[in-house]
């Protein structure tokens, strides 16, 4: 009761100290990283093996029945769970909370090297991919341009080397599209004509790109190395690789073999709003915060649509929009906590003064939690439950 007759007897004295809470309390959150979901180490390890061809049946046959027998021994295993379709088996080992998943890793590798011994000869060796929910992209994108003629080149060669310059990106990954390259296919009847074959063909092509040293050069003071050389790296360029024969005359590589692009097969497709697209998927280093990241692919992506007006980047999924969202839905509870709080008080003592301090404890309380947990080195988690 002698705190709150003194709380009572000097409002204005109260009133400050709780505005200082409130800004020190409010700079400590703000500065704190936010996340949607709390890192995490999953203890679960996933097997997935590609058997080209088979139907469900043997592949849980053939495959992964022979991988559950060989890891039902390892140690730590809480439950294995499995999953065979047409080409491919999934084997979900999840093992007990605490346990080193560096060491499962290591024990399942050793396992898996005895079982691809036992697996069918056009079966390919599984792959062990561990559970991640920092690996999964922060920021996800759709890019379209009304010129370009091979898209998935232009994303590659442009776009993605941009992104990747942001300090807090870890990886930057395309999918969608076919990728564009010079294909050389050497023709067997001139091969045979001139007396040539792959190897010394492939010595000309690999002789031909060359740099040497051509001496130094003063820039604004500075000393700097000059190298000269010649680059083949376009179709007409790689047509005119120069060859020479036994007999000692030059021929070039167009008259040995055809020479054009030629597009790698597709192994994805991406589609926004019933387009193909090509869709960007931006993941971020475990220390980095989501929204720094969210704003830094955002300015890379003005800046890049500024510079081309054919180009068009929609952000289809962004992190931050949920920590923002959830942020939102927690300072409204706060504030109408707090109303509510202070009519009650009002309504039952008939002071308005005691309502106002007692309503402002509230969220002064959680703001003074929030700074004892960012001191303490704590990262704020910004849950979304339903």
């Amino acid at each position: 009761m002698g705190l709150t007759k003194t709380v009572l007897k000097r409002p204005v004295t109260t009133v400050l100290a709780v505005l200082c809470l409130i800004v020190f309390g409010l700079q400590s959150v703000f500065s704190s990283k936010l996340e949607l979901m709390p890192s995490m180490d999953m203890p679960m390890l996933i097997v997935a093996t590609v058997y080209p061809g088979a139907s469900p049946e043997d592949v849980n046959d053939l495959v992964t029945t022979e991988i559950e027998d060989e890891i039902g021994s390892l140690s730590g295993v809480d439950t294995i769970q499995s999953q065979s379709m047409e080409n491919i088996s999934f084997v979900i080992i999840q093992y007990d909370y605490g346990k080193d998943i560096d060491e499962a890793y290591d024990d399942l590798k050793k396992k898996m090297d005895v079982v691809e011994a036992k697996l069918p000869d056009d079966c390919e060796s599984p792959v062990i991919a561990e559970m991640n929910i920092d690996d999964m992209p922060a920021v996800m994108l759709a890019v379209n341009h009304k010129t370009e003629t091979n898209l998935y080149n232009y994303v590659d060669n442009v776009i993605v080397p941009e992104i990747e310059k942001i300090t807090d990106v870890s990886d930057v990954s395309v999918s969608g599209g076919q990728e564009e390259y010079i294909q050389i296919q050497l023709i067997p009847e001139k091969l045979k004509q001139y007396h040539l074959d792959m190897s010394s063909i492939a010595q000309s092509i690999g002789s031909a790109d060359f740099t040497y040293p051509a001496g130094d050069t003063i820039v604004g003071g500075q000393k700097l190395s000059v190298s000269a050389g010649t680059e083949y790296n376009t179709v007409d360029l790689l047509k005119q690789i120069p060859i020479t024969l036994g007999n000692g005359n030059t021929i070039y590589l167009e008259d040995v073999a055809n020479v054009g692009m030629a597009l790698e097969d597709t192994t994805g497709v991406a589609r926004y709003n019933g387009q193909d697209t090509i869709s960007i998927g931006v993941k971020k280093l475990q220390s980095a915060a989501a929204m720094d990241v969210s704003k830094a692919v955002n300015a890379t992506i003005e800046n890049l649509e500024a510079q081309d007006e054919d180009l068009d980047i929609v952000v289809v999924f962004d992190s931050s929009d949920d920590i923002k969202a959830s942020l939102k839905s927690v300072m409204q509870a706060m504030v109408m906590a707090v109303i509510i709080s202070m009519i009650i008080i009002w309504l039952f003592f008939g002071d308005i003064k005691a309502s106002l301090i007692v309503g402002s404890s509230i969220p002064t309380s959680i703001l003074v939690s929030l700074i004892l947990m960012t001191r303490v080195g704590f990262t704020l988690n910004v849950i979304t439950m339903s």
